[in-house]
């Protein structure tokens, strides 16, 4: 290809013998995206980050040819390939609040990389900061140079990394899954941001799980699985009529536009990640104590509900006048942008905030607002998922304790009836025995979400609070998650509120839906409506940036 500023020819990467990287070759043009798909251990990122020599401590790097701008990387000196990134080569992470220094503005985060890769004098690069900034989105640049990362929104957060990233004018971007986990607004204005460098001649290399990122913005798809290439060709290629199985079977676990309870997987996909045990309801698994319910019976509801924050001396509304109802057997959608209220509404639910006005019921009792002594004998009543999995597990425990603690809060329990719901509750979400005696650390993010939902399930609920239960995994793994959840709703009639910033998992697994908008319930009715023919302009605006 004429014009590459990206070359990679038979690339392999070892650790310790081990080859993660193998025969990988491929080139990015001058005003191209490229785009490289693959769950967790394919290698994409690997790939990506040994063109910067970042492959890692221990790593082996060999390659018939490793150029960028038509120099050869492999050999080059600390030095030099320190100039190389920032400068020759943008690097854009996927979690911003990481790469960014805490400590430091962002606006001196970006001088600092025009003062290592430019000759512009301080004046300047001021300027030129201030214009980058201007230049991805950021409202009032000179406010947003003075503040650190903890003082920005995901989104901005994202946009100074991407600043940064180009600030150096590169003739190649990397961007190592630059939207995971933001809200699709703003996963569109990233989007429009790659686009726009490429139109204007730099070549992008994209790493990305996410399918509907790589179909809105690549020219080019790469599919990687165990280290190699396996299909290439342009999103409607590869995407649209894929042929390897690996890429028919990522397509395929995309939940958007599949009907509400219909499996995402088939039963030999949904094996894998729980070592080959099949996910179906076995003879010994945790029954449910509490009978079941009609599906029109409500367990929990919401009633102009308000909750303001007083923060920096002034009053932000978090929650105003929110009325919401979740019903036995059916799983309530909660949709918008970030600070628009969802985590406060969960919060309520929980018991964990109090509302200012207005009240939250469980089984037609008041459940808040009022003492914590009041919730606690039907606290177990409600569980709660949560999207990073492993913060929320004391690192130090094994599977085995952070089950026990859950089985026998505030029972009295011999060991052998305990290790015996122990193994019962990680069977019933598709998970051996024998995890029990691993720390989460070293588990899947699929097997760490599944130990969550158990951990949840431990109490018998009739209420889940499912918080960005699946935004942080892979493709299929978020597929088997979904089933799991759904499965889980259909046999214990459980009632679901599900946030979510992923509009295609809100339409597969939702019932009804609400949209929230700076604390406000803007819209709310059965899913499919509200998402297919949304009336108020939020809404409208939500469903156009995620494509549906």
């Amino acid at each position: 290809m004429s014009g590459a500023v990206l070359r990679v020819d038979d690339l392999a990467v070892s650790f310790g013998g081990r080859r993660v990287v193998d025969g990988v070759s491929f080139e990015v043009a001058a005003g191209e995206c490229v785009a490289i798909v693959g769950e967790s251990g394919s290698g994409k990122s690997v790939t990506a980050r040994s063109v910067l020599g970042l492959a890692g401590d221990g790593a082996r790097v060999t390659a018939a040819a490793l150029t960028v701008a038509g120099e050869a990387v492999l050999g080059l000196s600390g030095r030099r390939l320190r100039r190389l990134r920032g400068g020759t080569v943008g690097f854009i992470a996927q979690d911003a609040l990481v790469s960014l220094d805490p400590l430091r503005p962002v606006g001196r985060e970006i001088a600092d990389t025009l003062a290592l890769h430019t000759d512009l004098d301080a004046a300047a690069r001021r300027e030129r900061t201030l214009e980058l900034l201007r230049r991805v989105g950021l409202d009032d640049p000179e406010l947003r140079a003075r503040q650190r990362p903890g003082q920005l929104s995901g989104g901005q957060r994202q946009r100074a990394l991407i600043a940064a990233g180009i600030a150096a004018d590169p003739a190649l971007v990397i961007a190592d899954e630059p939207t995971t986990a933001l809200d699709q607004p703003v996963q569109a204005g990233v989007l429009r941001l790659l686009g726009q460098l490429r139109d204007e001649g730099t070549g992008v290399l994209l790493i990305s799980h996410d399918l509907a990122v790589v179909r809105g913005v690549a020219d080019r798809v790469l599919v990687m699985t165990d280290g190699a290439l396996v299909e290439e060709g342009t999103p409607a290629e590869v995407l649209g009529h894929p042929r390897h199985p690996y890429t028919k079977a990522l397509v395929a676990a995309v939940p958007a536009g599949r009907p509400r309870g219909v499996p995402l997987l088939d039963a030999a996909a949904a094996d894998a990640d729980s070592g080959g045990r099949r996910n179906s309801r076995r003879t010994g698994a945790h029954e449910p104590t509490t009978p079941p319910l009609d599906g029109s019976d409500v367990l929990m509801s919401v009633s102009g509900v308000r909750r303001v924050f007083h923060v920096a001396g002034r009053d932000i509304v978090a929650a105003d006048d929110v009325s919401l109802t979740l019903r036995a057997g059916r799983t309530l959608g909660l949709v918008g942008e970030s600070g628009s209220g969802k985590s406060t509404t969960a919060r309520l639910l929980l018991g964990l905030e109090q509302p200012d006005a207005g009240e939250v019921t469980l089984l037609g009792e008041p459940w808040s607002p009022g003492p914590e002594s009041a919730r606690r004998a039907r606290r177990p009543l409600v569980g709660a998922v949560f999207q990073d999995a492993l913060s929320s597990f004391d690192p130090r425990w094994t599977v085995g304790t952070v089950l026990a603690d859950a089985v026998t809060r505030g029972r009295s329990l011999r060991p052998g009836p305990v290790r015996a719901e122990i193994t019962a509750l990680l069977g019933t979400v598709g998970l051996d025995a024998d995890v029990a005696a691993r720390r989460p650390l070293h588990l899947s993010g699929g097997q760490r979400q599944r130990v969550s939902i158990a951990r949840a399930l431990a109490a018998d609920p009739r209420v889940l609070i499912l918080d960005e239960p699946v935004s942080a995994l892979d493709v299929s793994v978020q597929a088997q998650v979904l089933d799991l959840l759904d499965r889980l709703q259909r046999e214990r009639n459980l009632a679901y509120l599900l946030i979510t910033h992923d509009l295609g998992v809100a339409l597969h697994m939702s019932d009804d839906l609400a949209v929230l908008q700076h604390g406000r319930v803007v819209e709310h009715g059965p899913a499919s409506t509200v998402l297919e023919d949304p009336q108020h302009p939020y809404a409208r605006r939500l469903r156009e940036a995620a494509g549906l």
